[in-house]
């Protein structure tokens, strides 16, 4: 690494401490998953460790191939709605804030293609069948809309900038607005945010207490995958399956604070400015599922699967800018960065109960730990900060489904489902994700259709800039998502 690359790197990470340790949180963000299945067992809460015999094998337990007898396609097409109901702390004024957003998406689309072994013994031992599949799955979706406005009280714009150019050191002191390394920095003080005391050789805010602020955030992108999945039935009795998976991801987020207020030491001298910051970060990965799934009677099933880490390289293109709407004055930092990290080990084992033909009942547990995630850089010093950081800031979770299917007449089906995705971060309470669902399913010749409708709510925490003892406007958000996922699939 070349000393212009390692200055650059090094800003690059100082600058995103700011977020709240932002790689860190990303490697978080992106190890994140909420499997979007087929319509079928969204519905049943994604329960389906043990059941087999459906395109979902190919984004759960491979095995499940295994229990193929024909040949299948299927795709789900998904609406998705969600609402933010947002409190704010330090930030007064409205209070509660409210706004929403939707989308049309592709949740997955898959074939499986089956095949007899030819056997000249016994019909009933030894490997049966095979079943070969490829899939697209979305496994996370990152878009969001939300803002929120207030009045500020020593925890503004001013302050943040302050604080910044303060550690912006040079020779041991803050540098001079000339030597600020960030030009949004020196585009504050140019504005008259901050003031540069020469003989204490340090920065003050030069505003008032109070100013009112609005945020505006826009996020769209999502992580997928493309699954190769090859399934085996043993005797009817053991099913073993195997899958390499490439992933993906792209995260774009528009972040903006819109801030008014007055300049010391006339009340009557205002500002009106935009600190924005950008984010456009994608990844590629690659991993590896095996999986089992035993059916020592035919009433039940026993399913287990494990996921290696998926080992991802990013690209990471972070900037943020300042304007001041009173005068022109500007200014614009980019600092790329490229990277690379591993995802937790994920595994996750079920049982499911068949009532005959009438219909079953399943249910997952799964164990993440997302402290083992892993960051790399090339630098040791930001390798081991940010590692430092994922180790003390998150924990291992424990994640639950349930769910069931009742055949109602020879055509028609009826599901119902639960989920609860765990809690991630160590000291933050409350940030589990519980998700409620059901859906129908109509069965006509070698065609089907498949609805579900999935609920879920989690609560999420977000901030702009960073002040030191978090006396920054924080917005605690209770997200709401709605999806209404639609499966056709045709066996052949």
């Amino acid at each position: 690494m070349t000393i212009k690359k390692l200055i650059l790197a090094t800003i690059t990470v100082i600058v995103a401490q700011n977020s709240y340790a932002q790689y860190a949180a990303d490697a978080l963000r992106f190890s994140q998953l909420r499997n979007s299945s087929t319509a079928r067992f969204d519905a049943m809460g994604g329960s389906k460790s043990a059941i087999g015999g459906d395109v979902s094998s190919l984004y759960g337990n491979p095995a499940g191939l295994g229990m193929f007898s024909k040949s299948e396609f299927n795709l789900t097409p998904s609406y998705n709605s969600k609402n933010n109901d947002i409190n704010i702390s330090n930030l007064s004024g409205n209070g509660t804030n409210n706004s929403s957003s939707n989308n049309l998406d592709l949740n997955n689309i898959g074939v499986v293609f089956f095949t007899k072994t030819y056997k000249s013994k016994d019909l009933n031992k030894g490997l049966l069948g095979l079943s070969f599949g490829i899939g697209y799955q979305k496994r996370n979706s990152f878009q969001n809309n939300f803002s929120f406005n207030g009045t500020t009280n020593f925890n503004g714009l001013s302050d943040f900038f302050t604080q910044q150019s303060n550690d912006d050191l040079e020779n041991g002191f803050p540098a001079a607005p000339n030597r600020l390394f960030s030009n949004t920095y020196f585009a504050a003080n140019q504005s008259e945010l901050t003031k540069y005391d020469n003989s204490a050789k340090r920065y003050l805010a030069n505003t008032f207490a109070d100013s009112d602020q609005k945020y505006t955030v826009n996020r769209t992108g999502g992580t997928s995958n493309v699954n190769l999945s090859l399934g085996g039935n043993i005797s009817n009795k053991l099913f073993i399956g195997a899958s390499l998976g490439f992933q993906s991801f792209k995260y774009n987020s528009i972040e903006k604070t819109n801030e008014i207020g007055a300049i010391l030491p006339l009340a009557n001298k205002i500002y009106n400015v935009n600190y924005n910051r950008n984010f456009n970060t994608t990844g590629n990965g690659i991993n590896l599922k095996l999986g089992a799934i035993l059916k020592p009677t035919n009433e039940f099933r026993i399913g287990a699967s494990i996921e290696t880490p998926t080992w991802y390289s990013v690209t990471d293109n972070y900037s943020e800018s300042f304007f001041n709407n009173s005068v022109v004055i500007d200014g614009e930092d980019s600092y790329p960065f490229d990277y690379s990290f591993n995802t937790p080990i994920r595994i996750e084992g079920g049982m499911a109960y068949f009532f005959g033909k009438k219909g079953f009942i399943s249910a997952d547990i799964g164990y993440v730990d997302y402290s083992s995630i892993k960051f790399n850089s090339g630098n040791s010093s930001e390798d081991i900060a940010n590692n430092r950081d994922i180790n003390s800031n998150y924990t291992n979770t424990i994640n639950f489904s349930l769910g069931g299917e009742i055949k109602l007449t020879d055509n028609y089906l009826m599901r119902l489902g639960y989920s609860s995705q765990g809690n991630p971060y160590l000291d933050i309470d409350d940030q589990s994700v519980i998700s409620y669902s059901g859906g129908l399913g109509y069965r006509f010749g070698t065609y089907y259709l498949d609805v579900a409708y999935v609920y879920s709510g989690e609560n999420l925490n977000y901030s702009n800039y960073q002040l030191i003892g978090n006396k920054q406007p924080i917005s605690n958000i209770n997200l709401q998502r709605t999806n209404v996922a639609l499966t056709f699939g045709v066996r052949f």
